[in-house]
């Protein structure tokens, strides 16, 4: 019925992004004040937290549905090149690396699947 990329090495990348999308997606779906505080602080408005955990868990989905995968990556990359200007807007240099390691996984995932 569904098309699940299989659990093995050359698919370790990409399960490891999707985990990633899942915990941010779990972490921003909490809205706690700390979260909503920090979208605010980000030029957002403090719902953001709730449509970014809903796009994160969608792209978590997509990357582990074979038919789907590049749409995950197309989505995840926006999220996080978003995060990442941000953050580079609000000054806030810190908070760079984690958007910055979920698409480095994403990267790499990209290149491992499209290159076999």
């Amino acid at each position: 019925m569904f098309n699940f990329i299989s659990l093995s090495v050359g698919n370790a990348a990409t399960l490891l992004a999707a985990a990633a999308f899942l915990l941010g997606a779990a972490i921003n779906a909490s809205g706690s004040k700390v979260i909503r505080d920090e979208f605010v602080r980000y030029g957002f408005p403090s719902w953001w937290c709730w449509i970014t955990a809903i796009l994160e868990f969608l792209t978590a989905v997509l990357l582990i549905l074979r038919p789907t995968f590049a749409i995950g990556v197309a989505l995840g990359a926006c999220i996080m090149v978003a995060a990442i200007l941000a953050v580079v807007r609000a000054r806030d240099f810190r908070h760079i690396p984690p958007p910055a390691v979920f698409l480095l996984l994403l990267i790499i995932a990209a290149s491992v699947q499209f290159s076999s």
